[in-house]
C-alpha cells in the first residue's frame, strides 16, 4: 500500500477527496469507478467461494 500511494503521489482517499474538494474531474472519475470496481468484486466473490453480504448482517 506504501509503495501503490508512493506512486500516486498520494493516498487513494487523498485523490478523491482532494479531486472532489478542488472539483478536478479525476476526483469525480475515481469515486465512479471505485463504486464499479466495489459492485465487481460483491459479483466475483462467489466464484471464490465467499458469500455476498446481506443488508441484516451485522457490521462487525
Amino acid at each position: 500500500m506504501g509503495y501503490g500511494a508512493r506512486l500516486a503521489f498520494g493516498c487513494n482517499i487523498g485523490a478523491y477527496f482532494g479531486g472532489i474538494a478542488s472539483f478536478s474531474l479525476h476526483g469525480y472519475i475515481w469515486g465512479i469507478l471505485a463504486l464499479a470496481g466495489t459492485f465487481f468484486a460483491l459479483y466475483l466473490r462467489p466464484l471464490f467461494g465467499l458469500s455476498v453480504p446481506k443488508s441484516n448482517d451485522s457490521v462487525c
